[in-house]
């Protein structure tokens, strides 16, 4: 099954002993992809990305993206390092004091596919800074999972963030 690129969700509700939530639809075909994302967050699709905003100011980030694989990537040390390259890169341009955190290999298994995590932190116009990357691979594309956060409250929102993950299904 293949996620359509551009990542554009239907809305559909449903309720869960007696609250009602929201989930987000992707269709392939006669196949529904479907995602919980955290209560309360806002959604937004761009193109091959969809944006989720934490409400109430907590100026919190985070985006979902589907990238498209040539041929299926391990997670081996070639290519951890890659994408661990890739995430200190993606910064905002101006950022300093960037710097790896931490690296890790299957922190968690998604639908019984593979992960892997690398958070760093910067300073960005003074204020520190936090992000995570959660990359899924699936036999022909990758979702990235990022978290961006002032540093000061990116542990709460990473923990919200990464509970939403096991809401996929049929990936």
């Amino acid at each position: 099954m293949q996620i359509p690129p551009e990542l554009t969700p239907q809305v559909a509700e449903y309720e869960l002993n007696g609250i009602k939530m929201r989930r987000l639809v992707f269709f392939d075909g006669p196949e529904r992809v479907t995602y919980t994302p955290p209560a309360g967050w806002e959604c937004a699709s761009t193109n091959e990305n969809l944006l989720l905003l934490h409400p109430h100011g907590a100026r919190g980030e985070a985006t979902i993206r589907r990238v498209d694989l040539a041929r299926p990537e391990p997670f081996d040390e070639e290519t951890t390092k890659r994408l661990t390259e890739e995430v200190l890169f993606s910064v905002p341009r101006g950022a300093t004091n960037v710097g790896l955190v931490s690296r890790q290999n299957n922190p968690l298994i998604i639908e019984g596919k593979e992960t892997f995590l690398v958070i760093i932190n910067y300073d960005f116009y003074g204020e520190p800074q936090s992000r995570s990357v959660l990359f899924l691979d699936r036999k022909k594309d990758q979702l990235r999972f990022q978290l961006t956060s002032p540093r000061s409250n990116f542990q709460h929102l990473q923990e919200v963030f990464r509970s939403s993950y096991f809401s996929w299904q049929n990936l």
